[in-house]
Formats: structure tokens, sequence, C-alpha cells
């Protein structure tokens, strides 16, 4: 390291003349990056390489490639991520209500003894799902509860069977199973006992770990939710299959498939919710205009009472009366949006047929729709006084407002109702490590002047903020939402502060997402009023993972939000929890021999684990560095946290490894070299440096500068993959947990927007100090 008595101008000199030959080869391709926005494109979408550990020599490093050029290696960082998970919105699939439902842990409830109370004892019933999987030989974890034996089948083999002493309301067991790649037969079979009949199974976690079961049947394939079977006396020689018909083999299978004859003979309107004279109810579907040579078209129709019909969202025919219409209109080629709006009297509801010239227009889904298999959706029924504007009906994101819970769109076919599901495995998720992952490509983007990367983010928030309100309805109809689980049920910080402090990050400059202050406001009310805290005011978690402990990641968790949302509303309540959370975690957490921070504190032991973790050390000083970024110089507590900043960079400095990364253990030199953490203390090196925080200017610029050169040998593979990013994780009292068990990941989003934070304030440290 340098002295720490060298000036200023010395270390200017330093860097320019030596780090900067190494970390940009020549200032003016960092520039030329700025200007063109070009970047180096990953070639498709990357395999899984090895298993996220330090890159091997095997994979040849962005360092090999570029050295350790920043915006080079920002660039490949980002463009592989996006072109991992391109912006894409919500699946939607049909649901039965008639089916299983969730139980609060969003488990699957088979009451079996419910439905089927003429059952007999030793009466076997099956229950028969799907799920897919991208990668093979993946694991899959289940939490059964079994009232009676069961038996759990992955495509045809028996993974788990339960004992005796499983078969108890209370009693949890776990099943795993390595699924292939693509859809996975799962099957459940219940027997009957005097104890009961039916059980619970799902995943794990109702929150990180989602599970939603896919009905198999060729009838149904794409509905969420089981079939399941009528008892029989004897078990089946043949299980199931996907693709396979309901009405191959012996088994009857529930909910039912279709409407009873007497209901055939009614209207959808009729047959979905009965004749409520004076009730309004809509009808939406779709059609193409593709006939090149005319654009004339005929919408022909009866209606059964008062109706009005609109395309594109213009009225183009009322009546006040049953009767039929014929009206002739011209057409723009391509897709045209159809809505009918019927009033109920002795009858309602409406036929129509689009015509161009003697041929009929097939009309479609206005969505896609999985497992339904009609051409309308149906939306009722309203009083006048809640009728919603055909502006906003198809707004698939509202829950409209009938007097009641509020509705949403129903399938002509009993029980069903249309719900969205998030199935991409990143884009449009809610959760903490994406929430720091949106939070480094908006800075980069930002500052290497790519507002694509900018707008990608901003899309992301904005798309989970439009659902929230229809998340949480879903949430309070299902027990479970198809869409993050998380922002629907906030029982903890980590449920959302990272992802609400990107939000309020990206709402500075993108007014118009809509509902992000009323968001923001439930999670300052949480953070306020809802959140589990000591007597003395500190964070801690009382329930769930972790209970009566307390996380240093919690920091990290809380404070960002706070320091944003005291900058939105100007309460100074929340910039004061902030700085009162630093210095009461530093209370329970802080290690004085080693100056460094125990990732837990136990409440039930008395004690601090006493193991330093290298993310959760990260987490502290990031956060540290974003409160001392925002706190008023004025601010009472303003030095005491400053000094907790100096003290623990300090003994972070201490224990940087000669590649220059941390490691996952920061003081045991046997465990691995660890990416997220070292990236946080770049992040915070370099913005202390910078701001004054940090008086050895000359060590800690060197620090920061060391450590991405090693992110760049080590971490960072030329196609933009990153290694060495340790898994979400538990905690224990022994070191050996982290270092043996909690193994790194390959692109884990715990780590990727980290390193593009660390090289954006990177770059904005060697910018200031090359100014005279």
């Amino acid at each position: 390291m340098v002295a720490d008595s060298m000036n200023i101008e010395s270390i200017r000199a330093f860097v320019s003349y030596k780090a900067l030959l190494v970390l940009c080869y020549d200032f003016r391709r960092y520039q030329y990056f700025r200007k063109s926005q070009a970047g180096l494109l990953t070639e498709g979408r990357s395999d899984q390489i090895g298993d996220g550990s330090v890159m091997t020599k095997l994979h040849e490093s962005i360092y090999d490639k570029t050295g350790a050029d920043i915006p080079c290696a920002l660039q490949t960082l980002a463009n592989r991520y996006v072109a991992d998970n391109p912006a894409e919105p919500y699946r939607y699939r049909a649901f039965n209500r008639e089916g299983m439902q969730r139980a609060n842990d969003f488990r699957y409830v088979f009451n079996l003894g419910e439905r089927f109370p003429e059952a007999e004892i030793g009466q076997i019933s099956y229950a028969w799902g799907m799920m897919w999987c991208d990668h093979p030989n993946t694991e899959m974890t289940w939490l059964t509860t079994a009232w009676g034996p069961l038996e759990v089948f992955v495509n045809g083999h028996s993974i788990y069977r339960s004992l005796p002493g499983d078969e108890r309301p209370k009693v949890k067991r776990e099943c795993r199973a390595l699924l292939n790649t693509g859809w996975n037969d799962i099957v459940l079979k219940f027997t009957k006992t005097r104890a009961g009949f039916g059980g619970l199974f799902g995943t794990t976690s109702s929150k990180w770990v989602i599970f939603n079961s896919i009905i198999a049947s060729r009838e149904r394939s794409g509905q969420e939710g089981w079939l399941f079977s009528k008892p029989l006396d004897e078990a089946v020689e043949e299980l199931p299959v996907a693709g396979q018909s309901e009405f191959a083999g012996a088994m009857q299978w529930y909910p039912n498939l279709d409407w009873t004859e007497e209901q055939k003979q009614m209207t959808s309107l009729e047959r979905l919710y009965g004749s409520p004279d004076g009730l309004t109810a809509f009808a939406w579907s779709k059609f193409h205009a593709n006939n090149v040579a005319s654009r004339i078209y005929r919408i022909i129709g009866n209606s059964l009472g008062p109706t009005v019909l609109f395309i594109d969202g213009v009225e183009k025919y009322r009546c006040e009366q049953a009767g039929s219409f014929d009206l002739e209109m011209e057409l723009s080629y391509g897709p045209h949006q159809l809505v009918i709006r019927d009033a109920a009297a002795s009858s309602w509801g409406s036929t129509v047929t689009v015509m161009s010239g003697d041929e009929t227009v097939l009309l479609e889904q206005p969505v896609p729709v999985h497992g339904y298999s009609g051409a309308w959706l149906y939306l009722g029924p309203f009083a006048d006084q809640y009728i919603p504007d055909i502006t906003e009906l198809i707004e698939l994101h509202r829950v409209h407002e009938d007097g009641g819970q509020g509705t949403y769109w129903r399938g002509d076919m009993p029980g069903t109702w249309i719900r969205p599901y998030l199935e991409a495995p990143l884009f449009g998720k809610w959760n903490y490590p994406v929430g720091v992952t949106l939070y480094g490509l908006a800075q980069m983007g930002r500052t290497l002047e790519r507002p694509d990367l900018v707008a990608y983010a901003a899309d992301h928030v904005a798309q989970t903020v439009r659902w929230y309100s229809y998340t949480k309805w879903d949430y309070e109809q299902y027990k479970g939402t198809g869409i993050n689980q998380s922002i629907a049920d906030i029982d903890s910080l980590d449920d959302c502060g990272s992802f609400g402090s990107t939000m309020l990050e990206l709402y500075r400059d993108h007014k118009q997402i809509s509902g992000v202050e009323d968001l923001a406001g439930v999670i300052g009310t949480h953070m306020s009023e809802a959140q589990e805290r000591l007597p003395d005011g500190a964070f801690y978690r009382k329930h769930g993972q972790g209970e009566d402990t307390m996380w240093a990641d919690d920091l990290y968790m809380s404070v960002p939000f706070l320091c944003r949302y005291y900058e939105l509303t100007g309460n100074e309540k929340y910039i004061n929890d902030a700085a009162r959370q630093f210095l009461l975690f530093r209370e329970y957490l802080y290690i004085p021999e080693e100056k460094l921070m125990s990732h837990v504190y136990d409440f039930e032991q008395g004690l601090a684990t006493g193991v330093p973790w290298g993310r959760g050390n990260g987490w502290v000083l990031f956060s540290l560095s974003e409160l001392l970024s925002v706190l008023p110089e004025e601010h009472p507590e303003r030095e005491k946290l400053l000094g907790m900043f100096r003290t623990l960079s300090a003994g972070y400095l201490a224990h940087q490894s000669e590649e220059g990364l941390w490691r996952q253990v920061i003081n045991e030199p046997d465990a691995y070299l660890e990416t997220s953490c070292t990236a946080m203390f770049i992040y915070a090196y370099a913005r202390g440096v910078r701001n004054g925080w940090l008086n050895d200017k000359a060590s800690y610029s060197n620090s920061a500068i060391q450590a991405w050169s090693g992110l760049t040998r080590h971490s960072i593979d030329a196609r933009g993959n990153l290694y060495g990013v340790c898994r979400g994780s538990g905690y224990s009292h022994s070191s050996r947990y982290y270092k043996y068990d909690l193994l790194p990941q390959l692109n884990d989003t715990h780590g990727i927007g980290i390193v593009m934070l660390a090289g954006v304030e990177l770059l904005r440290l060697i910018e200031w100090l090359q100014i005279p």
C-alpha cells in the first residue's frame, strides 16, 4: 500500500500514470464508450458454466479480453443480463375456483374428505399436474403434510411415501426430485383412513421457490391447478402423463370440465352471472382485418337486451332493446378489439359474427390465455354506478370495483377465472436481489449514457408497481398470488426495502410511473409501524427465517429505502430512523477486536454468531455510504456514523487478499474469494474517498483499484457471466456453514448489480482524481 502521508497531488499522479494504464488503457476509450453507447454483445443466451465459483482456466476472463477496463466489463455484464432476461409481460392462465385452493402457507390443500364424504376407508384418489423446468437435473423440493397415506410420483417414479408418523395434520415432510428439461409429470396418490383423506403439497417457500402446478390433460392443458380423481377401490396400473385425455383410463377427473346440459342452453352471461335484472356485463374478443383487397367489414349479430358495441374503444352501435344488427364499416389492416356491453333484462347476451365479403373472420382471445379455448372473456356484473369506462376496461392490471370485493375477467367454463402469472426467471419480479440488480443497471446506464438500460430497469419497476393493486387482490382471493407474493404479503424487510429503494431511485427521472408514491407509502408504513423491533427500536426478525435474530443484511433491506423516502417526503423521521438503526446494529453485531461485523445476533442464545460473513459486512458498508450521502451535514449522529464508516473500512482493508478480493468469511484465509462483498467494498471505498469520508485516500483508492482488477481476472468472464457470488444465506454460529455449505452460484443476482455499481463508483473516483 502507498504510504499514509502521500498527498492528494501524489495520489492523482499515481492513479493517472500507473493505475489507469491498467484500468482504462486510454481514457479516450472510456469517452468513446460514453459517446457511442456501444458495448460488447453476448452471443445469445449464456449456458450454465461450471458451478459458479471463481473461474477456472477453461473460462476466458474479461481481463484476458480487455484488461481491467471498467466500461468494457460493465457493458458485457449488462448486455448478458438483458439478453438472458428480456422484457416480457406476465402470462395469463385459466384457473378454476372449484378446484384445489391454497392454504395460507401457499401450499395446495387437497381436502378430499370434504369433497368426497361418501368415500370409503381404503379408497384411493389421485391428483395430477405438471411443472416446467428450464435446466436438466434441477433439484426441486416440496413440502408435504399427509392426513393419511400419501405417495408422490415425479415422471412416473415414486419419490416419497409417507410413514405412519408422517400422517399427522401438523407434521411437515420434505421430498425432493431431479427434474427433466421441459414438462415434468407430478402425481399424488392419497388413501383414505379413519384419520383423514388428503393433505397439503407445495413449495417450501412461498416467496422464493414458487410452485404453480399446471393441469396436464389434453383438454385443459395450461390451466393452473390440479385435476383430482373420484375415489377408486384399487390403485391404477398406469399413472396419467402430460397430454393424455381426461377420458382415457378408469379415472373420473374433477373439477368438472364442462357445463351441464341445462347450462349449455343458456347464454354465456346467464351461465356466468345468472339473470340479475338491471346489471351490466362485458364480453371482449379480438379479430384481425387481414383482407388486403378490401377494408370493408360487416359486424352482424343479435342481442337479447340493451347492448353497446365497441371497436377499438370507439362506440359503433347502441340499442336499448333486444334485436338484430348488421353494421358495415371500414377497418384498417391488422388486429381490432371487439367489446360488447350487455344489460340484463329477462335475458341477456349477444352473438356476433364478423364478415369480410362472404367469409367469416375468426374471433380469437384478446390476450393469450393458457388452458382456455374460448374466444371471449367476460367481466361483470356491475350496477350502474360501477360500470367501468371503456378506456379502463381492457387494462388488465385493473381490478374493477363492483360494490363488493372487486372483480376480474372470466372464461366461459365452470368456475374459471383468468389470472396473470410471473413465469419469467427475473423480469417483472419483485425481490431484494433483483432490486439491487436494477439499481446497478440504472446507474450504469446513466453513467455510460445507455438510456436503453435505464429504460429497461424503469420498465421492470413500472410493471411491478402497475400490477400492485391486482397483486394484493389476487392474494386476498386465492391466498397466494401468481405474481410477486413478497409484495402482496409484506412481513419482512426483505420483502420491500431493497426493491422499494430502487423504485424510488428510478422514480426521480420517471415520474410517469404511476402508483409509486402510494406503494412507497405502504412500505414506509410497514417499516415505521409494522416491522418487528426490539424495545430499543432496532429492527429484528421475530418470525420467519431466523426467528428471534438480528441480521446485518437488514441494514441494506431498510436504510436505503428510508433515505430515499426521506428525500421524497421531507419527513425527517425516516432519515433519523435510518441513522439510529446503524448505531443500534453496531451495539449488537460489532466485533471490536477485528473491526468487523458479525452476521447475526441470536437472541435465543443471547449472543452474536461472531462470524464476519463477507456479504453481510458488504451490506453494512454499502448501506452506510448510502446513508452518509443523504444525511444532512448538521445531523447530530453524523460524526458517530462517519467514525463507524472509517473504523469498519480500516477493518476490511486489513483482510484484502493478494488477488484483490475479499473472502466469504472475511478473516479466514481458507474461505473462498467472494465477489459480491468485494464489489460492495469497492463501492464504499470509492465513495468514501471522493466524498472525503476516508482520510487515507491513497490506501483506499489503491485498494478499490486492486479489487476491481481482481474481479476482472477472477469473477467476470468474457461473455459477461459472473462467478464467485455467494447464494442467498441462512445463518450459523459456525464459519464452516459459510465456507462449505453456502457456496457460490453462477450469475446470482446478489452480485450482478453490485458489481455494476462498484464499476460506476470507481469510474467516478477516477474522474475525480484526474481533476487538477
